[in-house]
């Protein structure tokens, strides 16, 4: 599995920003995946999971607790897979330690916030997210949530955060409403705080061909770009206010045969 972790400084003059990767997702060009696949057998299973009701957004994941004890995994797997919750830059521009104000746009379940409140019990956090998973099990002081969509517009003033995280916008976002959604991540951060973005993706040449297949085909239908990471840097880098200092990979093995099994 390929992920994507950028994250942006807003400089104090010109509004700039300086962007710093921890990893950009190797993701295979998905027509060429789809072109191993002959055809797809469609199997439609009622499961009564509970999704958003948001008539706009193309987010086509589930919101019921299976759904957040699947991100609540996922979660402390990237963490692993990165070494923490934070790229080193960022850590080394923003003291966590005294405490700054922070924000986490598509908060879902809240494992990220709750992993941070404990890392960095001093900062105000803040979550917005299109279906209200988060505010039901998160009852603490230091945070506060709103109901908001990145597209639409956040429901925060210019320069509010001292840091922006956002990640898993993959199967969230339509490939035009990218741009958008960037804007308004540093549209809310201050002059001098930063933005970290991370998204990811799938290679896979033998194993699983089928169900990557299927997965791009459903993403596309929807008119979202399942190799967005491919693309990342482009689309931030198309901000006039935009610099981008470093760039990392990462690749993960998800499977326990040969190495052309894998997923980036």
């Amino acid at each position: 599995m390929g992920n994507c972790i950028a994250a942006l400084k807003r400089l104090k003059t010109k509004l700039a920003i300086d962007i710093d990767y921890k990893s950009m997702a190797t993701i295979q060009d998905s027509v060429s995946t789809v072109d191993q696949v002959s055809a797809i057998d469609y199997t439609t299973i009622n499961t009564n999971r509970e999704f958003h009701n948001e008539e706009t957004s193309t987010y086509w994941l589930p919101k019921d607790e299976e759904e957040q004890r699947r991100l609540t995994g996922q979660h402390f797997a990237y963490k692993e897979l990165f070494g923490g919750n934070l790229l080193s830059s960022v850590c080394n521009s923003l003291d966590f330690e005294k405490g700054i104000s922070v924000l986490d746009i598509g908060c879902g379940s809240g494992v990220w916030i709750m992993d941070m409140i404990n890392d960095y019990p001093n900062c105000t956090y803040h979550g917005c997210d299109i279906a209200d998973t988060t505010n039901k099990v998160l009852k603490i002081s230091q945070f506060t949530y709103n109901h908001g969509n990145v597209v639409k517009g956040l429901p925060y003033e210019d320069n509010t955060f001292d840091f922006v995280h956002m990640r898993f916008f993959i199967f969230a976002l339509r490939a035009e409403e990218w741009p958008i959604a960037i804007k308004e991540a540093i549209r809310v951060v201050k002059p001098g705080g930063m933005v970290q973005f991370y998204e990811g993706g799938f290679e896979c040449l033998i194993m699983a061909v089928k169900h990557i297949s299927v997965v791009n085909i459903l993403a596309a239908s929807k008119g979202q770009n399942p190799d967005i990471a491919l693309i990342l840097e482009d689309l931030i880098s198309a901000n006039d206010n935009v610099v981008i200092v470093q760039s990392d990979y990462r690749q993960c093995m998800l499977s326990k045969y040969a190495e052309t099994d894998r997923m980036i």
